[in-house]
């Protein structure tokens, strides 16, 4: 009876069964690296740490009725894109809500507008982070008095004055600069033409009135009282006189538009029997000077790894690992 062919087959079982064991560890480090990726991949998907840091109120304070902006800075600190639901509450109660998609280490802006129509202190709470404004009564407004019309007198004409104009004389306002900041002043020429055919000197009487927080400053003009500045100036026949006045604001100055009054009246020689009205207006804009705006310095920010960075070098390792004893096997 042949025994070899029997011992033969007996012998290949042992070396396969000796093989597959061999190969077990590899196997079994294979399936734990296949578990570490699914789990570093689980773990980083989830790393997203989105909060609400601050909350402001603009303005703090309103009358009844008007608008009240609250803004709510959304920061992610994590390394993944999350979406979460943002909540406004003015005392307690909801008064908007909204989904807000913030980066990974981004932070994001999201405005609520609110109107309330009753007085008080109310809380905003957004998410955790809180801030308050006051609601109060708009002031009573205070009726302004009519002012009293002063009739314009009459000017007395005496027939027999040999002080007289034959030609009528200008009297004139030419604008210059009308723009007035910290640096630039507003500018305009006050100008007067007696013509060449009079024979008598032009005299003017002038007052400039100007609002508060406005000075004004010209050759021949004083420093007047409440705002009005008085000067006199004479031209003689055929020549004329451009007087420059310098209009400066201070910080009590209205913001905006202004009106600057030149008024009086002028007359031939000493004659004021003979005098006629002037009444002008020169318009100025009051502006905010510019201020430079700073260049914020960048911060320099770290170059993020790859989620997982250290998960896939161990993982690598016991690869390395597996492959020198087989290799040994």
């Amino acid at each position: 009876m042949n025994l070899y062919p029997t011992n033969l087959g007996i012998y290949n079982k042992q070396e396969v069964k000796r093989e597959k064991m061999e190969k077990l560890p590899l196997r079994i480090l294979v399936l734990l690296a296949a578990i570490a990726i699914v789990f570093s991949t689980s773990a980083t998907a989830s790393e997203a740490d989105v909060t609400v840091t601050n909350v402001v109120v603009s303005p703090e304070g309103v009358e009844v009725g008007e608008n009240v902006t609250i803004t709510a800075t959304v920061e992610n600190t994590g390394n993944t894109t999350e979406t979460v639901p943002i909540v406004f509450k003015i005392n307690g109660e909801e008064v908007k809500s909204a989904n807000v998609t913030v980066e990974a280490n981004a932070t994001e802006m999201v405005e609520c507008m609110v109107a309330e129509e009753e007085v008080g202190t109310y809380e905003v709470t957004v998410d955790g982070a809180s801030a308050s404004f006051t609601v109060t009564t708009p002031p009573t407004p205070i009726p302004s008095p009519t002012p009293e019309v002063t009739p314009t007198p009459t000017p007395v004409v005496t027939e027999n004055s040999e002080e007289k104009f034959r030609s009528p004389p200008s009297v004139d306002l030419r604008p210059v600069e009308r723009i007035i900041d910290k640096d630039r002043d507003g500018v305009v020429e006050f100008y007067m033409d007696n013509p060449i055919v009079n024979d008598v000197v032009l005299t003017v009487d002038a007052r400039i009135k100007v609002p508060s927080g406005i000075h004004v400053y010209g050759t021949g003009f004083g420093t007047g009282t409440a705002g009005v500045t008085h000067g006199i100036f004479t031209v003689a026949p055929g020549t004329h006189k451009g007087i420059e006045v310098r209009i400066k604001a201070d910080e009590s100055a209205r913001i905006g538009d202004n009106t600057i009054v030149f008024s009086g009246i002028y007359y031939p020689g000493d004659n004021k029997d003979l005098y006629n009205t002037m009444s002008l207006t020169y318009p100025v804009v009051v502006v905010e000077p510019n201020m430079p705006e700073e260049t914020p310095t960048p911060t320099p920010t770290e170059t993020p790894k790859p989620p997982g960075f250290e998960a896939i070098l161990a993982i690598a390792a016991l690869l390395a690992v597996a492959y020198l004893m087989g290799r040994k096997k």
